[in-house]
């Protein structure tokens, strides 16, 4: 398996992870291109923006995406997804690795060492009715633990919908630590990783986002 980091929307791969993408979630919970796209050619995110395909045989099989926040050596994963015909191959973890690997990069280039933490968000069990769906977002848990993510107990944490008519959506926050951190740095770092995505990233209204930090006390 290869890994190749996309930095232009014209390159043919992106392409192809968006319609692996789109096959994946269902249209009312995935973001528009244009978030992906944005998120590419902004000039004030892109630098710090990652987007890793996964390949087999040249055949896109993974995607994964994050932020890389510089003024809190924290860094932010928004997707983490393996194509379904290629899932327990060890697939999602090779990726996982990787994105890691790159945000670290980015992290040793503005400091000098890696991020002090890697967040990122799931849905968690509650989210659903349907057994099937509980059962995957345990597996889910599971493996975020497996690979040093901790789900974040004290805080009530939601992310504004991808369908902006719609009411900000409970989810759950997992935080992998790299060095011992207390909250009077974790917060700050969530805030500023929350700003990069879903101001600077998703074109969300600043004051909408700055209201559902302070509810969630960040």
């Amino acid at each position: 398996m290869k890994f190749e980091v996309v930095t232009s929307i014209d390159d043919p791969l992106f392409k192809k992870a968006l319609e692996m993408y789109e096959d994946i979630f269902k249209a009312e919970i995935r973001e528009d291109r244009h978030v992906f796209i944005h998120s590419l050619t902004s000039e004030y995110i892109k630098k710090h923006y990652i987007f890793i395909v996964g390949l087999i045989d040249d055949t896109v099989v993974s995607l994964s995406t994050g932020h890389y926040e510089p003024t809190t050596n924290s860094a932010f994963i928004i997707y983490l997804m393996t194509h379904p015909d290629y899932r327990n191959q060890r697939v999602g973890s090779q990726t996982l690795e990787s994105i890691e690997q790159e945000l670290h990069k980015h992290a040793q280039e503005v400091h000098g060492r890696d991020a002090n933490m890697i967040m990122l968000e799931s849905f968690g069990e509650d989210t659903y009715d349907n057994e099937k769906q509980k059962e995957e977002a345990n597996v889910r848990h599971h493996f975020f633990n497996r690979y040093g993510y901790e789900k974040q107990q004290n805080i009530p944490y939601i992310q504004p919908n991808p369908q902006k008519s719609l009411p900000p959506t409970p989810i759950d926050l997992y935080i992998k630590q790299y060095l011992p951190l207390q909250k009077d740095v974790i917060s700050p770092s969530i805030r500023s990783c929350y700003i990069n995505k879903y101001i600077h990233g998703n074109e969300n209204d600043r004051e909408f986002v700055y209201e559902l930090l302070d509810s969630m006390d960040l």
